[in-house]
């Protein structure tokens, strides 16, 4: 498919994504100079697994799935041809105690499994793997913990602010985060 094809096609799907990169950090000689060689090796160990880890994409949404962020995400896999992993983060039950926390949290549980589900089975027909986790907690937090601890998750998908939907209805901007360099 030629440019003007791939640029044609982009301008009909009228959505917009905005990706931010975070600076990367570097391994800090100074600590090996300082006689800490066994930081400066962690973060070379880091770079080194992350380079070496098959891609993937984590898709953040919280039991209710945003069409406009499950579609960027397979449409995503498929042309880096690489898996996601479908997280389902909450807080909402957090501010409850008791039968009621429990409640809420059973509801988002079974929401999310529901959910997970019919996408799971979309992407399998796509030829795409997905992984998902269920989490209740603070968002960033749990992103911070399911990043570090797969170091394939290179992009991170989000649902939009509902600000940002309110005023711009036609076009979704799906935030995505590119990981490359940031775990250091």
């Amino acid at each position: 498919m030629g440019f003007f094809n791939w640029f044609t096609l982009g301008m009909k799907k009228n959505k917009t994504v905005n990706v931010k990169k975070i600076k990367a950090k570097s391994v800090a000689i100074g600590a090996m100079a300082a006689g800490s060689p066994s930081e400066a090796a962690g973060a070379l160990a880091r770079m080194m697994d992350q380079e070496n880890a098959p891609t993937k994409v984590l898709m953040i949404q919280d039991g209710e799935y945003l069409s406009q962020v499950t579609d960027y995400a397979m449409k995503m896999a498929q042309r880096l041809d690489c898996e996601i992993i479908a997280l389902d983060i909450t807080d909402k039950p957090l501010q409850f105690s008791g039968e009621r926390r429990t409640r809420e949290s059973d509801r988002f549980i079974d929401m999310a499994k529901i959910n997970a589900e019919k996408f799971t089975s979309q992407a399998k027909a796509c030829g795409i793997k997905v992984e998902h986790i269920m989490d209740i907690g603070n968002s960033e937090e749990v992103i911070a913990r399911v990043s570090a601890a797969d170091a394939g998750i290179r992009y991170v998908l989000s649902k939009p602010d509902e600000e940002a939907v309110r005023v711009d209805q036609e076009r979704a901007h799906v935030p995505v985060y590119d990981l490359r360099c940031s775990r250091l």
